[in-house]
């Protein structure tokens, strides 16, 4: 894991290159959040706790996601994460192909969502 400094630079770094950043919470605990980058139409963290998940909390924030991005968007998650994976072809998200993470090197695979005509 990445130290809390290591992340507090990333968090900053991507906000200075157009992060769009959502909180959900719940009683003002944050239960989730939705990280976009709508100049370039790519959700790029979407994340819930895990008390949370089953809650429609993660369904919320996609939700989000579609109206930040109407005209579609693009993701990856980790080839390993089938919850993840089954959440976002549930949401209407279609496979397009698997490559390495930009980072680490391990296999993800990439989503779009396109909006019906």
């Amino acid at each position: 894991m990445p130290s809390r400094q290591t992340l507090r630079e990333r968090i900053d770094s991507e906000i200075a290159e157009g992060w769009s950043i959502t909180l959900a919470t719940d009683s003002d605990v944050v239960v989730g959040f939705l990280a976009t980058k709508p100049s370039v139409k790519v959700l790029d963290q979407l994340f819930v706790i895990p008390k949370a998940i089953g809650s429609g909390t993660g369904g919320l924030l996609f939700a989000h996601a579609k109206q930040e991005m109407p005209n579609g968007f693009a993701l990856y998650t980790a080839a390993t994460n089938l919850s993840a994976r089954a959440f976002y072809e549930r949401a209407g998200m279609l496979s397009t192909h698997e490559s390495a993470h930009p980072r680490t090197g391990h296999p993800v695979v990439w989503y779009e969502w396109v909006p019906d005509q």
